[in-house]
């Protein structure tokens, strides 16, 4: 029995001093934190916190004494009327999330970071719920982006990844229906283009259609005026995937080494680990193919999800060109080709 309460009082030892240095004492940097949480009122209870934003008191009694009391004579003196006390309730936000951060900001998760300072877009909603991270002034439900830009008109708007994106025209995914007519073509297309001998066929899961920025689509629609006689075709490329991308929602990740979303989120100017370009048999730059099969030998995942994950490609190409079925197709300048869909698969 004395062992056992021994091991509990050890337990309680360390887990008590979690938040401590080696001498037990609080550290300087949590204590400043626990005191911003506080009202700045009565110093007593934690502050209010509302769909991600944290108001600087803790109840209404204490946003009533935070307010300026009216003078007999109908008006206080300039200095309070000044006072920060004496302004009206607004929003007291926590800090934005860090990208430098190695580790998920949710406290108590020690996942890598690979979505905005999260390990995932889930638990990047549940700080912005706690308030422990500053929530986006749009949807409110992620936190704010520290690389989000403010736009036109609203400069003190404070966006997240996603909203900040929509703005400024960024690639975004959205998700089509499975019983959407361009899920149904996409599909279609995937299956009858895969080429494998005395090898089942996939299945496809999830179809993500890209919103391609309009810079791009510009740049794409001035590619197709340099050549003699363009046509369009659709190419598959695969590569290296680092996260869940569509297990958790339509949200690219920003890890460096993460092809997939690296393609995806730069119209095919950046691949994994930031290279510029991929090499192969014709030199440096974009390879895809017309047989998703072969681009299936691409595609390799280091993450959780269930899924195999390839990009539907629109590429311009003279009509004289010759389009090898068994091959690759290979394309100079990101000018030339377009992320259409992003085909989830399983076999």
């Amino acid at each position: 029995m004395a062992a056992i309460v021994r091991n509990v009082v050890n337990w309680s030892a360390q887990h008590g001093s979690r938040d401590r240095g080696t001498t037990g004492q609080v550290s300087p940097s949590h204590q400043v934190q626990q005191r911003s949480d506080m009202c700045e009122v009565c110093g007593k209870k934690p502050k209010f916190v509302e769909r991600g934003q944290k108001h600087p008191y803790c109840s209404r009694t204490c946003a009533g004494k935070g307010q300026p009391s009216p003078s007999s004579s109908g008006g206080g003196s300039r200095k309070a009327q000044n006072s920060p006390m004496s302004m009206p309730l607004t929003v007291n936000t926590t800090t934005s999330p860090t990208t430098a951060s190695k580790t998920c900001l949710l406290a108590g998760c020690h996942y890598d970071a690979v979505f905005q300072g999260f390990c995932d877009p889930e638990h990047a909603m549940e700080a912005v719920k706690l308030g422990q991270v500053e929530g986006c002034d749009m949807c409110r439900d992620q936190p704010v982006s520290v690389n989000a830009r403010p736009s036109r008109g609203s400069s003190a708007r404070k966006l997240c990844v996603g909203c900040d994106r929509a703005l400024r025209g960024g690639a975004q995914l959205k998700e089509l229906g499975s019983k959407d007519s361009k899920f149904q073509e996409v599909r279609k297309h995937f299956i009858a283009e895969w080429n494998a001998r005395n090898e089942g066929l996939p299945t496809v899961d999830k179809v993500f259609q890209v919103i391609v920025p309009r810079d791009q689509l510009s740049r794409y629609s001035a590619y197709r005026k340099t050549l003699t006689n363009a046509r369009e075709i659709r190419t598959y490329h695969a590569s290296l995937m680092l996260c869940d991308l569509g297990s958790k929602g339509p949200f690219l990740c920003e890890r460096k080494g993460c092809g997939i979303c690296s393609v995806v989120r730069s119209s095919f100017k950046t691949f994994a680990f930031e290279e510029d370009y991929e090499q192969g048999r014709f030199g440096p730059g974009i390879y895809t193919f017309v047989n998703p099969k072969l681009a299936d030998t691409e595609a390799t995942t280091s993450s959780t999800s269930p899924y195999r994950v390839m990009v539907a490609c629109d590429v311009l190409v003279d009509a004289g060109q010759e389009i090898p079925a068994d091959d690759s197709v290979f394309v100079a300048s990101s000018e030339a080709i377009n992320a259409a869909h992003v085909v989830m698969y399983s076999m």
